[in-house]
């Protein structure tokens, strides 16, 4: 009888390298669809009159240089850059309408007692712009703590209101949205997820989580919080809309950043620092 095949897991630190590696093609992508000729800035001078006087000698105006930003990618690079895009690690998660995080390649929900280690360090923020069924969306993306600054809304183009297709909820939506990505390795398995979301509550979930992994920093600067999938909601102000579920990332512990080691997620480890729910 054979033994049976091993499904291998990356590590923590693989993990890291390779959505270090997508940002990377991410940046140069950028690059190279915004590459355009750049003039350079013309050189202090003397004016032509007072050269010649000078000189004695007739001076031709002198010819502006350009310089063309060169595409530093790799052939493989390009390649992956022109079918896969996307910068998801594993499997997508979202938080769905019916106020359940669900994994969106089955739409099965996730358990609210299932322990993740969280990867805040591998955020990915930005504007993406979706471009129809079968068409890559446009993406301005880069990680967050590897010092990405989001563009300003209005260099993106697309700002004719009027020229904006009506969203669910009767109004103009716009064609760029603000998107986050959050990388999450499952405690058990050791299965990596990544959490999506472009909705203000997502957002501010992913926002609280991240506020609390920059003060475990200071302290156990070796350690990533370990959260848990949960629902929380409010009563909107309208009483027409009622109960209004919301993504909430609950801190129950925290892990070594080498993701060989079994997260700690006992009451004592973090929840003096918890995010409430």
């Amino acid at each position: 009888m054979t033994n049976p095949v091993r499904k291998h897991i990356p590590t923590s630190a693989q993990v890291l390298k390779e959505q270090k590696e997508l940002a990377d093609r991410e940046r140069e992508a950028r690059l190279a669809a915004g590459r355009k000729v750049v003039a350079q800035p013309p050189a202090a001078k003397q004016p032509q009159d007072e050269i010649e006087r000078f000189t004695n000698q007739a001076v031709a105006p002198a010819k502006a240089t350009s310089v063309a930003v060169p595409d530093t990618r790799t052939p493989q690079q390009t390649y992956l850059d022109e079918i896969a895009p996307a910068s998801l690690v594993g499997r997508q998660i979202k938080f769905g309408k019916d106020g359940r995080f669900v994994t969106a390649d089955d739409s099965e929900p996730i358990g609210e007692d299932v322990d993740f280690v969280a990867l805040p360090d591998q955020t990915l923020i930005g504007y993406m712009q979706f471009n129809g069924e079968g068409e890559p969306p446009d993406r301005r993306m880069g990680l967050l703590y590897d010092g990405y600054i989001m563009p300003p809304r209005a260099t993106l183009g697309d700002t004719d209101v009027s020229q904006w297709e009506i969203g669910l909820d009767g109004k103009p939506a716009d064609p760029w949205q603000h998107f986050i990505y959050l990388v999450l390795q499952r405690g058990d398995t050791g299965e990596l997820f990544t959490y999506t979301t472009s909705s203000v509550t997502g957002r501010r979930a992913i926002g609280n989580l991240l506020r609390h992994y920059d003060r475990l920093q200071r302290t156990h600067p070796d350690m990533y919080p370990c959260v848990r999938l949960k629902t929380g909601g409010f009563n909107h102000r309208d009483d027409r809309v009622g109960w209004v579920n919301v993504p909430v990332l609950a801190v129950v512990g925290r892990a070594p950043k080498d993701s060989t080691a079994k997260p700690n997620t006992s009451p004592a480890a973090d929840l003096d620092d918890s995010i409430s729910f």
